[in-house]
């Protein structure tokens, strides 16, 4: 078996190649990755495992839905832990990181009236790891990324509605006040401040959702 197969699947359904609804089926995907259906079936129980596909008997894995509500469940317990790995982080981080967010904001600034949705993700993705990495507990890692990827097509659905500088905004600015709260130390501003990232954050794609 390949060892990205698993990783190729879940972009595809991330990034919506793989629509919502869309039925995979496993010899298809045995044939495009030169495997038997055995491999490709043990990818399509972990993606359901990852709640990115319902296996249904005698028709195939289709691609879950994008549901609201369940997304909003999602995003509650996704606070408490992004809440937690910041104030885990927050006597880690130090200029250091500082220097690396000034690089990582700098990219997202250049994407202001240059729509890249992929762009912005790298962005983003960048800026999680570093605080996982800060944070140093590889199951609460494990955890949000797992929350996080039941939460992103969401959000990237949305970065094609309202308006594409608002998104790279909110970032620039979730990266400078982060940079700025560093040298505080602060567990509990750390822990509010990313709570309100993550709640206007929600707001956003929840007005973009039920508007456009």
């Amino acid at each position: 078996m390949k060892p990205n197969m698993f990783n190729i699947l879940r972009d595809r359904i991330l990034y919506m190649e793989y629509q919502p609804g869309q039925i995979l089926n496993e010899n298809v995907l045995a044939q495009e990755f030169e495997v038997s259906r055995s491999p490709v079936r043990n990818v399509l129980n972990r993606l359901e495992w990852e709640q990115l596909v319902r296996i249904i008997p005698r028709t195939g894995s289709m691609v879950t839905e994008i549901e609201f509500n369940k997304i909003m469940h999602v995003f509650q317990v996704r606070f408490e832990c992004e809440v937690l790995e910041i104030q885990l982080a927050a006597n880690q981080l130090n200029d250091s990181h500082r220097i690396v967010l000034k690089t990582i904001k700098e990219r997202c600034a250049a994407l202001f009236d240059n729509k890249d949705r992929k762009a912005l993700v790298a962005v983003d993705t960048d800026l999680r790891n570093m605080i996982h990495e800060a944070a140093g507990n590889p199951v609460l890692k494990e955890i949000s990324d797992r929350l996080y990827a039941q939460t992103f097509r969401l959000w990237y659905g949305a970065m094609d509605k309202g308006d594409w500088n608002e998104e790279v905004s909110s970032m620039v600015e979730e990266i400078r006040k982060l940079s700025d709260l560093i040298p505080g130390r602060d567990t509990k501003a750390m822990g509010a401040f990313r709570r309100k990232v993550l709640t206007d954050h929600f707001d956003r794609m929840r007005r973009k959702f039920f508007t456009h």
